[in-house]
């Protein structure tokens, strides 16, 4: 079945879908209100994917409610039950929509206005009536966002999928260190690394607007760990067009990139490298005189060295 397919989110989307609106409508019925299966409609438009953003488009609606039903109520009795009321209602609600960022309150209270038109009354109860059918709309959908799934599952999922297209990218710089020679490979894994970034911080944010409060591991400063680990890899890679193959720390931090990609991910492993590199540096220091580079290519190495020191160290932070 096409359901079984489905991810947890969108399972749970479709399932909030068929039972929050339903519920709008029983309840609506329970208290004999006009237009009931409109709190459906209500229902539907309030449920956003996160519960922060429920919260916001519900108090969106309500907010605006308070104002545009008493003016949709106010322009059809003066300008009588024709479309031309709901032309008018448009042309001075949606402006104040836009201009105080309520627009999601526009498409409801335009819902409801049209129920003025239908019923051809605008009395005082009719109204209060419709403002009650938007509160159990936006109540519904607000239930029915309380339970989210979380995305955490995913978002370490993401991750280990980034983190495996870093160690391809760095064991790809290793090989450009020691044959001075970027490959054409390294441009797709950097686009595809920056599209599964993208998808994870997605993911992420999402995680964040539905716990509201993160609790247990922040799972988001995973995220923005790799973030840096980009930078710094992009940083590396604008090097290697002023980078010698002829010195002798070339070729060692070529191993140590190497090492970096196909080693295990642990403190022990990584604290290692750093020792590497720190004897490197300071060999290169000694021997910087002897090497015949100018001043442009000394301060590449020096910073080359620095951004790989700094890519171990947040490979330590990354560990999880």
């Amino acid at each position: 079945m096409i359901f079984n397919k489905l991810s947890t989110y969108d399972k749970h989307k479709v399932f909030k879908n068929m039972i929050g609106p339903y519920a709008a409508v029983l309840i609506a019925q329970y208290f004999s209100l006009e237009y009931q299966y409109s709190a459906a409609t209500i229902c539907i438009l309030s449920l956003e994917s996160t519960r922060k953003a429920s919260f916001r488009s519900s108090f969106e609606r309500v907010l605006a409610a308070s104002f545009g039903l008493i003016l949709s109520a106010t322009i059809i009795k003066i300008f009588k039950f024709n479309p031309i009321s709901l032309v008018i209602f448009t042309a001075i609600f949606m402006p104040l929509c836009i201009r105080f960022n309520l627009m999601q309150g526009f498409f409801t209270n335009i819902v409801l206005a049209t129920h003025f038109l239908l019923d051809e009354n605008v009395s005082l109860i009719f109204v209060l009536d419709q403002y009650l059918l938007l509160l159990v709309g936006v109540l519904c959908a607000i239930i029915s966002n309380l339970y989210m799934p979380s995305q955490n599952n995913e978002i370490i999922s993401q991750l280990e999928k980034i983190d495996s297209i870093m160690k391809d990218i760095i064991f790809d710089f290793s090989k450009a260190l020691k044959y001075k020679a970027v490959s054409l490979k390294q441009d797709e894994l950097f686009e595809e690394l920056k599209i599964n970034l993208d998808d994870c911080k997605q993911l992420v944010e999402m995680e964040k607007d539905n716990r509201l409060f993160f609790k247990k591991v922040d799972i988001s400063k995973n995220y923005s760990l790799k973030f840096s680990e980009y930078i710094i890899l992009s940083k590396i890679r604008e090097y290697f067009g002023k980078i010698s193959t002829d010195i002798s720390i070339t070729s060692e931090l070529a191993v140590i990139l190497r090492d970096l990609a196909t080693s295990s991910s642990n403190n022990y492993t990584y604290n290692i490298l750093l020792s590497k590199i720190k004897r490197s540096e300071d060999r290169f220091k000694k021997e910087i005189d002897e090497n015949s580079l100018n001043i442009e290519n000394k301060a590449t190495y020096f910073l080359l060295i620095e951004n790989i020191k700094e890519l171990i160290k947040l490979r330590i932070k990354n560990i999880f």
